[in-house]
């Protein structure tokens, strides 16, 4: 990687906020007929901190503006549209003011980042910083590395770029091929 277009290589997802999680997975299954979504609630990455050990294990953590946070609480619900990841994200308590700026109260869905897998994060960390940018916000799931990257004053959202591990890649399988089996069943 060297330069920030080379994050924008491997499109993954289409990333959502919403101030309702379940009317958001309701509108994708029965307005744009997607299967089923799988939700999440009260999904938290809070209180973790960053390994001070690059090889040492892993503990899941985010950081928000350069501060890890000790709350961060989000509701998630994920479906695909063939390779295309469709997430949705309510923002539930602590240090996830990263979503709740771009709800539109009431409707069911908001765009709010293209999302982008890497094969390294740390490179994908050294061209952000070699371009004079830091992630808005980073971290581990325990499954999958991230980070935000501001795009919102140019491109009018953010950018997330996602590091998977093996399980986390399989997941993102698994849901592809849910959605790949039900549109293959109704063109038999």
């Amino acid at each position: 990687m060297r330069s920030l277009s080379d994050l924008f290589r491997n499109f993954m997802q289409l990333g959502y906020v919403t101030d309702d999680i379940d009317a958001a997975a309701s509108y994708l299954e029965s307005r744009l007929g997607t299967v089923d979504c799988v939700r999440h609630y009260k999904s938290s990455l809070g209180g973790g901190r960053p390994p001070g050990d690059p090889g040492g294990p892993r503990v899941p953590f985010v950081v928000v503006d350069g501060e890890p946070a000790d709350e961060w609480v989000i509701d998630v619900a994920l479906v695909n549209a063939g390779p295309t990841n469709l997430e949705i994200i309510r923002p539930v308590g602590g240090a996830v003011g990263l979503y709740r700026g771009a709800i539109r109260p009431g409707e069911p869905a908001t765009l709010h980042h293209l999302g982008f897998r890497v094969d390294d994060f740390d490179e994908a960390s050294a061209v952000v910083a070699a371009s004079g940018r830091a992630w808005k916000q980073y971290g581990d799931s325990g499954g999958i590395r991230f980070g935000y990257l501001d795009m919102t004053a140019e491109l009018g959202h953010f950018v997330e770029v996602m590091e998977l591990d093996e399980a986390s890649a399989q997941g993102f399988a698994h849901l592809e091929a849910a959605s790949d089996a039900v549109r293959d069943g109704a063109q038999a």
